[in-house]
């Protein structure tokens, strides 16, 4: 746990100073922001960089010295008018519940990783990138290989030990923490308005944000790449939401193309990049478009790229645009397989029904959907799908905030886009949540007493205090596997069978820890799960890559 303290703080004060080299690129004048945004934006640009580099380089040691440098020459550079500044800290109950919200995050972080992806394909793919860069056919070792994500270029980069758990998850863990700190911020920034309303509605939100296991919690165990969707989203949105006036900023740009890097599903947010564009067209703003509309394809040019390199197509695993003729394209009908298994998977997980019953059910497949959902998705699709519908028709009565129009309209066809394609709650959490908001948000404004909600609000923290405080006690006694005071636990290593082709060794793990399935976790590569006859190298070195013969 300590170590990944160090590291949590180490990581978050280097996005925080690359956060404020970003916005000195667009400057503004009298433009306040958050400092999640400085976070934010500083993660895209540190981002940025490590995947133009995993193009030609692998991370390493010598990449985030290299950045480090380049880091310091633009901070002489650009050091005029350079402005620091210290969050004020109060002592107070919300100040007690952000620190028992911290620990908690760090004693999940130092335990056992907790989930499948994770253990058998997202720290494969981190490794890769570290150790070779971008490696031409990975997708032919298994199909997932192929899966490319911007977030697994900031885990590698941000990755200080290849030998334990919280190596790997500790940038999931920081993610966790800063939301946190961006709930309760939030919430203190109500109160200091009287806006009781608001308060209760954010309030509520963190809770839900708690109470369920993948969200706050469960991705400090996990290398998964959802959850900045659902943090970016949900901060975007509602910073959005209560802004006084509609005037479009290159967040509105930069950060959909960033999650469309980080997974492409999250496509639909494009239509806020869209609409920024034309409102910076319609206030006669087009000169402050040039650079946001560079870094935009700095940010996608490269995952595009990286796509090919590694899976064979621009958008793999779908094959759309496929302009390219690589001699390390996977076998059609492996990826056809694939995407059938991800379209139905995601509408019935394979645990209750396979894949050909779910196929089996047509159009009568949504209550089958519904049933099998975890409790606390139905809960929470029940009620952000409720609070957006519920906003978007009071806003469609009321002709009024043309902003908060746009936003819902936007949360309305995310919705309708996730459904068709893969619908999977985890992949609209930060929708979901801030349908959830907004659900808190205008229900609390029927209550007619404020006195009532204040105290409500101030008997909520104190019962969070006392709940999250019971947790942190009770679960390192009831677990051993969280006994993990100073470093955290080391990864698993499954034990495994040695193949030879073309003079390269190549590992199939076993099955360890009762799993249901064999997980690489961290074996050295190249790491796969059986072997295709097909399978040749492209040359004497694994950085040439793998293709399937024909």
């Amino acid at each position: 746990m300590l170590s990944l303290l160090f590291y949590q703080i180490i990581i978050t004060l280097i996005c925080l100073w690359s956060g404020f080299l970003f916005y000195k690129f667009f400057p503004k004048k009298n433009e306040s922001r958050p400092i999640v945004y400085y976070l934010v934006s500083g993660l895209i640009l540190l981002t940025t960089l490590t995947q133009i580099i995993a193009l030609f380089f692998p991370i390493n040691i010598y990449t985030r010295l290299g950045v480090l440098g380049l880091f310091i020459l633009l901070s002489i550079l650009r050091r005029k008018n350079t402005k620091f500044f210290i969050p004020k800290i109060k002592v107070s109950a919300s100040l007690i519940l952000f620190f028992i919200v911290w620990t908690i995050i760090l004693l999940i972080n130092a335990g056992p990783t907790m989930m499948d992806d994770t253990e058998s394909y997202h720290i494969q793919s981190i490794k890769w990138i570290q150790e070779y860069g971008s490696v031409p056919g990975l997708v032919n070792l298994h199909e997932r290989f192929g899966f490319n994500s911007s977030w697994f270029s900031s885990v590698a980069l941000f990755n200080f030990s290849s030998k334990t758990t919280g190596g790997f998850t500790v940038m999931n863990s920081v993610l966790s923490l800063w939301l946190c700190y961006w709930f309760i911020g939030k919430f203190n920034q109500f109160q200091k308005e009287n806006n009781v309303q608001a308060a209760f509605a954010i309030l509520s939100t963190f809770i839900v944000s708690l109470v369920i296991w993948p969200l706050i919690r469960g991705n400090a165990a996990t290398t998964n790449y959802d959850f900045i969707t659902t943090s970016i989203v949900l901060i975007l949105f509602i910073e959005v939401f209560f802004s006084e006036k509609i005037s479009p900023t290159i967040e509105w740009m930069i950060w959909p193309v960033y999650l469309l890097t980080v997974r492409l599903i999250n496509f639909p947010l494009l239509l806020l990049s869209l609409f920024a564009f034309t409102l910076f067209i319609k206030q006669k703003q087009a000169r402050q478009l040039l650079i946001p509309v560079f870094y935009c394809f700095l940010l996608f040019v490269p995952f595009l790229i990286r796509n090919i390199i590694i899976g064979g197509y621009p958008f793999y695993p779908a094959t759309y645009f496929d302009l390219t003729n690589v001699d390390w394209k996977p076998d059609p009908e492996i990826t056809k397989r694939l995407l059938l298994y991800i379209k139905y998977f995601n509408r019935v997980s394979t645990t209750y029904l396979d894949i050909e019953q779910t196929k089996a059910l047509g159009s009568a497949w949504i209550p089958a959907w519904f049933q099998h959902l975890f409790l606390f998705d139905k809960i929470l699709v029940l009620a952000g799908i409720s609070g957006i519908l519920f906003t978007g028709v009071k806003l469609l009565i009321q002709k009024k905030n043309y902003s908060k129009s746009i936003i819902m309209s936007l949360m309305i066809a995310w919705l309708i886009c996730w459904f068709i394609v893969s619908p999977d709650p985890r992949f609209v959490y930060g929708v979901l949540l801030f349908g959830t908001f907004l659900l808190a948000f205008y229900f609390i404004s029927f209550v007619k007493y404020p006195i009532s909600i204040k105290f409500s609000l101030k008997a909520l923290i104190i019962l969070m205090v006392i709940g999250l405080s019971y947790y942190l006690v009770s679960k390192p006694l009831k677990q051993k596997e969280y006994r993990n005071w100073i470093s955290s636990a080391k990864l698993p290593q499954p034990p495994v069978q040695e193949v030879v082709i073309d003079e390269i060794i190549f590992r199939i793990p076993v099955s360890i820890n009762n799993n249901w399935n064999a997980r690489c976790y961290g074996t050295q590569l190249p790491c796969i799960y059986k072997i295709d006859p097909r399978l040749k190298m492209r040359g004497k070195k694994i950085s040439n890559g793998f293709h399937l013969e024909k």
